[in-house]
């Protein structure tokens, strides 16, 4: 079985997608504020591209439904929530439907739909992430979100992360260059993710903004055992 990996989803081509499982990492901060809300019973995320694409698409909407998102890492005025997963708690996002717009994250989720099966993965599901991607028995892309068009190297430790969980299922998995690259980085860290990701730029952004609870979160690996799904234009608890 091969991998094929991509350090930002802009850059890869749509003919490695169909017949293929595709992981998309968005590691600061998508990825975890997804899986968090998936897992804290949220009805079902809906991720769209600009957040006034978003605002227009709640004005017609019905039900339990909240508007979230960022951008510039930063909640958009009018919106219910931003992208820190610590305000998805179970009391706020339960049985809500989730309109979610991000910089880069629900972009990148769409750009992937051509797959045959979409998940979404980081630091925090690494293990489930690894093991669901796995049981399809296709070959699989690992896509990271980047940051503005540019490869981010949270992105790349949390693809790397996963990898070496994928690994440790199956040992005779192929890994591109890109792979062998984010494998190497993730085992050079040592489990101290904050430490590696000091000096990188959405790291220190983040640290600017004062996100400093967000960046401990989004970086612990292996606290959930959930996997989102994407199909059908909505992501859901797989």
């Amino acid at each position: 079985m091969k991998v094929v990996c991509s350090a930002v989803f802009r850059d890869l081509p749509v003919h490695e997608l169909p017949d293929r499982t595709a992981v998309m990492v968005d590691a600061l901060r998508a990825s975890a504020t997804i899986v968090t809300a998936v897992s804290n019973g949220c009805d079902r995320i809906v991720p769209t591209g600009e957040a006034n694409e978003a605002a227009a698409i709640k004005k017609i909407s019905e039900g339990n439904v909240l508007l979230c998102g960022e951008i510039a890492a930063q909640k958009v005025g009018g919106f219910d929530l931003g992208n820190s997963p610590l305000e998805y708690t179970q009391n706020v996002v339960e049985d809500m439907v989730v309109l979610y717009s991000t910089s880069n994250g629900s972009i990148a989720i769409k750009e992937l739909a051509a797959a045959e099966d979409v998940l979404i993965g980081s630091f925090i599901n690494a293990q489930a992430v690894a093991k669901k991607a796995l049981s399809y028995g296709r070959d699989i892309v690992l896509v990271c979100a980047g940051t503005k068009r540019k490869f981010s190297t949270d992105d790349i430790l949390a693809m790397g992360c996963i990898l070496d969980r994928m690994l440790k299922l199956d040992d005779t998995l192929e890994l591109d260059d890109m792979g062998r690259v984010a494998l190497k980085l993730y085992h050079d860290a040592n489990h101290d993710i904050l430490g590696a990701l000091e000096g990188s730029t959405q790291f220190e952004y983040l640290k600017k903004l004062k996100l400093y609870d967000d960046l401990e979160y989004c970086t612990r690996e292996d606290m959930f055992d959930v996997v989102p799904i994407y199909q059908e234009g909505v992501i859901i608890k797989g």
